[in-house]
């Protein structure tokens, strides 16, 4: 599975052609604050916030569950997931964040508290690779794919 995902990022990368490397530094940091509006929007249970950041044709891939695809879908995902859970914890160790023309890729390891709304609350460890999207000044979600670590897993 690892060949694949390696495989889709060799080819993502020519295709999304350069940018001046003036611009790069400005537009990692622009993902970056865009990452950061994400974040702070499933700390605040916030599910338009999170809409926001995502494009009409995203698609979410998570461990042990069917595709998500399209914003109708992905509305009801955070929907739900806001309704169950309130998270007071989230961090993202971002490992590598790559920018070529209109897309980014941003790989790293996540730590959450997800707290429901009975019951002791669940911490969860896990990895991420998010492929963000520029549609006009803003940069929205394309591609989420996100699977927990085992317990015990450094």
């Amino acid at each position: 599975m690892r060949w694949i995902t390696a495989a889709a990022i060799i080819l993502i990368i020519p295709a999304c052609g350069d940018r001046a490397a003036s611009g790069s530094s400005a537009d990692s940091a622009a993902v970056m604050a865009a990452s950061e509006q994400y974040r702070q929007a499933w700390l605040q249970g916030d599910t338009a916030m999170a809409l926001g950041r995502v494009a009409d044709d995203i698609r979410i891939f998570i461990s042990g569950v069917a595709d998500i695809v399209g914003k109708d879908d992905v509305r009801a995902l955070f929907a739900s997931e806001m309704v169950t859970y309130r998270i007071p914890t989230l961090n993202l160790h971002h490992q590598d964040v790559i920018v070529r023309g209109d897309y980014a890729i941003d790989i790293g390891t996540y730590e959450e508290v997800q707290v429901p709304k009975t019951g002791a609350p669940i911490n969860g460890r896990g990895r991420y690779m998010t492929i963000w999207r520029r549609e006009g000044s803003e940069w929205r979600i394309v591609r989420f794919m996100l699977n927990e670590l085992p317990k015990g897993t450094p």
